[in-house]
């Protein structure tokens, strides 16, 4: 009886061989274990493109800050160098912020550091002077030095 209750389900597992008992064949003698087929491997998957964008162009990055002498004043020397990036980034903001505007800036880092940008009159021919302090460790060290505009509108340290 359970040969004939399995039959109809096994109607399409013909071709497993005699070793399972499921052969159809004469003389065989159905196996009351019913087979298990092999799993099918799953198909991978298949990467669809990504979606068109339909936001707004971003706003351009800022130009990234210079490095070493061209900071300009103590920023561009050893204590300008023993900042941590942020600190740096701080400290020059305030000094293109201070000769952009031809006003004092002063500034506040993540670790304790801070200072100050003094910006002189201008010298002819888009350069400007300018006076920092910045404090270590509750230490001021004083520089100073020359910007000039440049015909993109950024500012280079020349001193």
């Amino acid at each position: 009886m359970i040969a004939a209750l399995a039959a109809p389900t096994l109607a399409g597992c013909g071709g497993l061989g005699g070793s399972l008992g499921y052969g159809g064949g004469a003389g065989e003698v159905a196996s009351s274990t019913p087979a298990v087929p092999p799993a099918a491997p799953s198909p991978a998957p298949v990467a669809s493109p990504p979606p068109a964008s339909t936001a707004a162009p971003a706003t351009p990055a800022p130009p990234p800050i210079p490095t070493g002498a061209a900071l300009g004043g103590v920023l561009g020397g050893p204590v300008g160098a023993s900042l941590t990036d942020a600190d740096r980034e701080a400290a020059w903001q305030a000094q293109i912020a201070a000769l952009d505007s031809g006003k004092p800036r002063s500034w506040r880092g993540a670790h304790g550091v801070f200072g100050s940008v003094e910006p002189g009159a201008e010298a002819g021919a888009g350069c400007r002077a300018y006076a920092q302090t910045i404090y270590v460790a509750g230490r001021p060290n004083r520089g100073q030095g020359v910007a000039c505009k440049q015909p993109d509108g950024g500012w280079k340290m020349t001193s």
